[in-house]
């Protein structure tokens, strides 16, 4: 009987495969997830990944997808493949009414997506409005971004009659575990399976929350 031989072909494919599956459902996902800020301070999680760990997988997926398309390309005979793509081009120029229509629609899409212009400034305007719809005055970071101090910058800026040991005790008489006070809010959080906003809400820091307008949006947002 004779030893199959390992198929690079079929390994190929089946990578591309799975890899836009990954890309399909990570990308649906971050479409409809809140704004960092929000995602981090509150431990939003799907699927039982965060919205880090989610961008995390469509990077590198992207990066898979991209290496096995062009291991995809050289695994076939380059000549065959030089041969037909000359074939499909000449086939081009003879439909210049498709080949003119699809690069005019690329064009409209591209130029639309980026001034932007209706429906493509919909589909963005979707997307925002969906990540806005997550926002509540209660579920948001007293700064923006609060999960990345440390228990001394907290002390320092916030709270200066307690000390950065003193918001250590706290935290640890509430049964968490703290290695250092120069520790960040979300490695703390994350150490300990809770989000940053309980771990803040045992520190007994009364500070204003932070307005919807005042919650910082990113410089990204009406671009």
């Amino acid at each position: 009987m004779k030893k199959k031989t390992f198929s690079w072909r079929a390994f190929i494919s089946l990578g591309l495969l799975l890899s836009f599956l990954v890309l399909l459902v990570s990308g649906v996902i971050l479409y409809l997830a809140p704004a960092g800020r929000i995602a981090n301070w509150t431990d939003w999680q799907i699927l039982g990944l965060t919205k880090k760990e989610w961008q995390n997988q469509h990077t590198v997926f992207s990066l898979a997808f991209a290496i096995l398309s062009i291991f995809h390309l050289f695994s076939i005979n380059w000549k065959a493949f030089w041969s037909y793509l000359k074939s499909k081009t000449r086939g081009g120029l003879a439909k210049p009414a498709e080949t003119i229509s699809i690069l005019l629609l690329f064009t409209v899409t591209a130029i639309g997506t980026w001034m932007p212009l209706p429906p493509f400034s919909t589909i963005v305007d979707v997307g925002d409005n969906l990540t806005d719809s997550w926002e509540q005055v209660e579920n948001q970071p007293p700064v923006p971004h609060m999960e990345r101090l440390t228990l001394r910058d907290i002390s320092t800026r916030y709270a200066p009659a307690a000390s950065p040991q003193e918001l250590k005790t706290r935290l640890e008489d509430n049964g968490i575990s703290v290695i250092s006070v120069d520790q960040t809010l979300e490695d703390i959080a994350g150490e300990n399976g809770r989000s940053a906003e309980k771990i803040f809400s045992m520190l007994g820091i009364e500070m204003p929350k932070a307005s919807r307008q005042g919650g910082g949006r990113g410089q990204g947002k009406n671009r």
